[in-house]
């Protein structure tokens, strides 16, 4: 059986990724985030996650891991948050994603750990129009999906215990104490952190390289490209409750409103 063959784009010379790309022309990209996820989990866990995602979705399909991307749009408000606007963000996707494509790569994975509702819904307007353009096959998904919708939380359970499950040592559960956690103070939403594990939260984690390679699998089959985008016709019809109450001028304002509503206040 041949290996598959895999590699860092950073790490990788002219010749040995043309090797690569002629057996498996895969391009898996990680963004991830620099956010405010209260104070029991650092400010890049959306990265940390996508990371750990892509290394180990690469190492069964093959490809070309290229480096973390960490900017992007709608972070929850807070001063610590960082992001660019949805015009920039929509520009350096789409700039990779050609550049991508006109470097002979067929297929990208972009693992994105951050989900916020006007991030995904661009990133897959974006996945859907380059392949009309180009045919290039784009999978863009936060990882947790793919396993159980319930778990795409913030800064709650399900991120906490990815967090215990690679990054321990960035978990500080001591800092919420016993009170109940309003997110306006610490970020939360979905279940309680207190009750995050390790074991589940690697669980979730392996469900979601299970279920991306799965698919990658099904995009080389005939109609997979048809039921994937299927997939991501109805993830943005299920945000037309959010766009239909806040979008009103931009994704950013409509966060900023959605996040008022949540809390009571527009960020620190």
């Amino acid at each position: 059986m041949t290996q598959l063959k895999w590699g860092h784009y950073t790490d990788l010379h002219p010749d040995t990724l043309a090797q690569i790309m002629t057996a498996t022309p895969i391009a898996i990209l990680p963004w991830g985030a620099l956010e405010w996820h209260g104070s029991h989990l650092p400010l890049g866990m959306d990265g940390i996650a996508a990371q750990y995602v892509a290394e180990q979705v690469v190492q069964r399909t093959g490809g070309v891991l290229l480096p973390m991307t960490w900017w992007p749009m709608t972070t929850l408000p807070h001063r610590f948050s960082l992001a660019v606007k949805t015009a920039t963000f929509v520009a350096m996707v789409n700039d990779m994603l050609d550049s991508l494509a006109g470097a002979g790569f067929h297929t990208v994975i972009l693992v994105s750990g951050h989900y916020a509702q006007g991030h995904e819904i661009e990133l897959m307007k974006i996945a859907l129009a380059m392949y009309e353009k180009s045919g290039l096959q784009v999978l863009t998904l936060p990882p947790a999906a793919v396993v159980n919708e319930d778990y795409l939380d913030h800064a709650g359970r399900w991120e906490t215990a990815q967090t215990l499950a690679l990054r321990p040592d960035l978990v500080r559960l001591d800092q919420l104490g016993d009170a109940p956690l309003h997110p306006r103070e610490w970020a939360v939403l979905g279940e309680d952190p207190r009750l995050a594990t390790a074991h589940d939260g690697q669980q979730v984690l392996d469900g979601a390289v299970d279920g991306i390679v799965a698919w990658v699998a099904q995009m080389q089959q005939p109609g997979g490209m048809a039921a994937l985008h299927a997939w991501y016709h109805g993830r943005i019809a299920g945000y037309a409750g959010y766009a239909d109450s806040f979008f009103k001028t931009s994704w950013e304002q409509a966060l900023t409103d959605w996040w008022r509503q949540r809390t009571g206040v527009e960020g620190e």
